[in-house]
């Protein structure tokens, strides 16, 4: 292939409109396919990477080896060619895992004033050529099944310890698609639990769409790095400027009794990505300030973990 031809490849590359969502999508798979999994791992620190990543595409188009980059060209050119392609494109699988509720069962029960009301999803995995990957889709459905079990085996240990006494107490669990972007699947689920007072709690399935396996909060960041101490950090900074700004405002920092004050976040801590793309940090009732303050949640700036988060999962 001769320098102009090659010259007037590029130029026509550097015309072409690419849709932000779809070039994402299809270089993620031309790492993929070049197994430069740590490179997807710890790349764009700078935006000099991006800029990396078109010359290279660039020597694929030129030395014509990479069949990925290849596909990349085509796609481009057709989104950019009228409606119908357009249309027809969108039977094309996306690259990456896709997560989806396909259906849900309702427990419902009222008893001597004792009611639930225990919804239970059921979620699909699939791989980017549309099959089940079974293996997250059992580990998921399996965890929901453990958790919504034990919620009704509770509740029905209760109404029997009553019995024929009227008791109080009302059980719902509801659940959203908190998160659906081009990295994360989150599915919620809030649950309320009034017997003289209400209790809420949360909890919150996470699947990586990249690797399609279900990951907690150390999977949003590179291996090896400390992201509980900036995070942690950070929540201690809003808590104190939150109680200075409001004296109705409490947490279990710097109290009277040590041992209760909030220390530090773990891996297991419950966390969701909002619509903004910002970490969010969930800490259930009692866990960090008395009861009346309910569940509470703290937005995380980007900045506190941009060096070490991995690329897709925040803005």
């Amino acid at each position: 292939m001769n320098e102009k031809k090659l010259e007037k490849m590029k130029q026509d590359y550097e015309n072409i409109k690419i849709p932000q969502e779809l070039r994402q999508r299809v270089e993620a798979g031309i790492r993929q396919a070049k197994g430069e999994r740590s490179e997807i791992m710890c790349e764009n620190k700078d935006k000099n990477k991006a800029e990396n990543k078109k010359s290279n595409f660039m020597v694929y188009i030129g030395r014509a080896v990479s069949a990925a980059a290849a596909a990349l060209l085509v796609i481009t050119v057709m989104a950019n060619s009228g409606a119908g392609i357009a249309h027809a494109m969108s039977k094309i699988p996306v690259i990456g895992a896709i997560a989806e509720v396909v259906t849900f069962r309702q427990y419902e029960s009222a008893k001597n004033n004792m009611d639930a009301n225990i919804k239970i999803p059921e979620v699909s995995v699939k791989n980017q050529d549309g099959t089940v990957n079974e293996d997250t889709t059992q580990k998921i459905n399996k965890s929901i099944q453990e958790y919504t079990d034990e919620m009704i085996a509770q509740y029905e240990a209760d109404v029997a310890a009553a019995g024929e006494s009227e008791g109080h107490m009302n059980v719902s669990l509801d659940y959203s698609v908190i998160t659906d972007n081009e990295r994360l699947f989150s599915i919620r689920f809030d649950e309320l639990l009034v017997m003289a007072s209400g209790t809420q709690m949360v909890k919150i399935y996470h699947i990586d769409k990249q690797t399609g396996e279900l990951i907690g909060l150390s999977g949003l960041f590179q291996e090896g790095v400390d992201y509980i101490t900036p995070i942690s950090e950070n929540i201690k900074q809003q808590m104190k400027a939150q109680m200075a700004a409001d004296e109705m405002v409490s947490y279990f920092l710097d109290s009277d009794v040590p041992e209760w004050d909030f220390q530090a976040i773990s891996a297991d801590t419950t966390f969701y990505v909002n619509e903004n793309g910002k970490l969010v940090i969930v800490f259930n009732e009692y866990e960090v300030a008395p009861g009346y303050m309910g569940s509470v949640e703290f937005e995380i700036p980007t900045e506190v973990v941009q060096d070490f988060v991995q690329e897709g999962f925040l803005r």
